[in-house]
């Protein structure tokens, strides 16, 4: 029986032509595997850029004032990578690194050693924490998942028993000429009169009483926990 065969050329033809037809597959399938890949990496960078504090743009002080009876407020900015402010954010002041500060228990009712405050619109908490005693420690600032910074507690109640009286004056007046942190109301890098002046007006409070005159730094603009 006579048996029709195809020619060289042919053969080579047909199978160039299912390589084509292959590597034209495999090409689509990779152009769209590298597409959904990318489409991945900027739903993730989006995803992780939302409401994440950057250390960079986020603003909080590396000294923290505190009084028992309250009256210094102490304002945490949270900004993402974008310098966009993050609004509706529980931000933590954690005083558990912080042993020596004594939290007064109208701020620290569960007694967690944590402060809680949630941003407003501009990505603002503010705190007013009422506190006393000194630490070698540390207090970290934060949210949830993320600490933007760690801040040195400085208290007009250096005896650390929630009350501001001739025993602190006397223990400020031996930091005198000192660079503080420790004593230094005003942040200037020296404990001096007016760091004297500042514990003045706050001589006879604690957690549960307010000094016939008091600094007053404007209104707390947060709920405490």
């Amino acid at each position: 029986m006579f048996r029709h065969r195809s020619a060289p050329h042919q053969t080579v033809a047909v199978a160039t032509a299912a390589s084509r037809a292959s590597a034209h597959r495999l090409l689509a399938a990779l152009a769209t595997a590298l597409a959904i890949s990318l489409l991945l990496a900027l739903l993730s960078a989006a995803v992780a850029h939302a409401d994440v504090p950057d250390v960079y743009y986020s603003i909080a002080d590396t000294n923290l004032v505190s009084s028992p009876d309250g009256g210094f407020n102490y304002v945490v900015w949270l900004r993402d990578a974008n310098n966009t402010p993050i609004t509706n954010v529980y931000v933590i002041l954690d005083f558990t690194e912080a042993p020596g500060i004594q939290l007064c228990a109208s701020q620290d009712s569960d007694h967690d050693g944590k402060l809680i405050v949630v941003t407003d619109g501009a990505g603002r908490a503010t705190f007013n924490v009422k506190a006393g005693g000194t630490s070698n420690g540390r207090v970290s600032v934060g949210t949830a998942l993320d600490v933007i910074r760690y801040v040195h507690l400085i208290s007009t109640d250096l005896d650390g028993d929630n009350d501001v009286d001739a025993q602190d004056q006397a223990a400020l007046n031996a930091l005198m000429g000192t660079s503080g942190p420790t004593g230094d109301f005003d942040k200037n890098g020296t404990v001096n009169s007016a760091d004297a002046a500042l514990q003045s007006a706050h001589l006879g409070g604690s957690c549960t009483t307010t000094p016939a005159v008091v600094q007053s730094w404007g209104a707390v603009k947060a709920l405490y926990r």
